[in-house]
């Protein structure tokens, strides 16, 4: 399993849910981690998405998204 940066963690995050329909609405994402359990699988991501966005796609596509970027990556430690 490959070590990958927030940041990195966050554009490629990005650019996959894009690629869902409905995706393209969304403006941002940022992996946020539970700070009281740090664990370099203990992240999920945070969506932001554009007025108009189809929330139920949304979801379904960051959940989806973050189930396969936790099989592909871990995230660095600070």
């Amino acid at each position: 399993m490959a070590s990958m940066s927030r940041k990195d963690l966050e554009l490629i995050a990005l650019q996959e849910i894009r690629s869902f329909p409905g995706g393209e609405l969304v403006i941002a994402v940022e992996v946020e981690c539970d700070e009281d359990n740090p664990n370099t699988m203990n992240w999920h991501l945070n969506v932001t998405a554009a007025d108009g966005a189809d929330i139920d796609r949304i979801d379904y596509a960051a959940r989806t998204t973050t189930e396969r970027l936790k099989r592909r990556y871990a995230l660095q430690r600070h």
